[in-house]
């Protein structure tokens, strides 16, 4: 069987407007073939386990977890494309087994290129979410207790209100927040809190460590070809198999 020379791209983007740029731009190259999925801001299991094969999905961040998380054959395939650069949240994506993790607002170079490095197995990792990639490998991980702790931090609270809240001496509490202060290079506590803002430290609850990110890219991929007439190409009337709604 002779492999198709088109890259086949599924949009399954939650936001319309995206998604519909995307199709517009992608159409551009000659060797790009692109399906859009109508259903994806409600993206369910039954929706995920429709999509026809396809060598790359390109999805928001919500839609591309609930994609890998499934048992869809597209689902070692998901780039995600999302504004969101906290180091947690892409390397729990990657750690999961996103193929790519693209922000918006970059270029359409970076784009083509990374869609078409898919197909062949490698990775699409813009520059500053590979520099967040790397940050978050080095970095030293905070314990239990200090995140208790910085949370606290960030709601503006006292030593001696975070020693109230949780229960523990004030002088334990000073020596987790020189710790924190430590292990996040911060020289005050205001910036150890902007830190963990743009790190987004503690806004996923994700295990990931330096030994789970080198794992990233370890699963094994499968190209996938062929199409199907419930999928809508752009410029072409189609029928969601999920909703039943005719698309424009």
């Amino acid at each position: 069987m002779i492999q198709s020379s088109k890259t086949k791209i599924i949009i399954a983007h939650g936001d319309p407007l995206i998604a519909a740029g995307l199709a517009g731009t992608l159409q551009t190259q000659r060797d790009f073939e692109v399906y859009v999925c109508t259903s994806a801001s409600k993206l369910s299991s039954a929706t995920a386990n429709n999509l026809p094969p396809a060598d790359v999905v390109v999805a928001d961040y919500d839609s591309g977890m609930q994609l890998i998380a499934s048992a869809a054959a597209v689902s070692n395939r998901v780039v995600i494309l999302t504004h969101g650069d906290g180091e947690a949240r892409i390397c729990r994506a990657l750690e999961q087994g996103a193929r790519g993790y693209l922000l918006l607002g970059c270029s359409l170079q970076e784009l083509f290129d990374g869609l078409r490095a898919v197909r062949v197995g490698g990775m699409a990792l813009g520059p500053l979410v590979a520099g967040r990639v790397g940050e978050w490998m080095k970095q030293r991980a905070l314990t239990p207790r200090e995140g208790d702790i910085l949370r606290q931090m960030m709601l503006g609270r006292s030593n001696k209100r975070i020693a109230i809240e949780l229960t523990v001496a004030i002088g334990t509490v000073k020596t987790h927040v020189k710790s924190i202060l430590d292990k996040l290079d911060a020289a005050s506590r205001t910036e150890a809190v902007a830190i963990a803002q743009r790190r987004g430290i503690l806004q996923e609850e994700c295990p990931a460590s330096a030994s789970g990110v080198a794992r990233i890219g370890a699963r094994s991929t499968q190209q996938q070809s062929g199409g199907d007439s419930k999928w809508s190409r752009p410029g072409h009337r189609f029928t969601d198999p999920i909703t039943s709604r005719s698309a424009p």
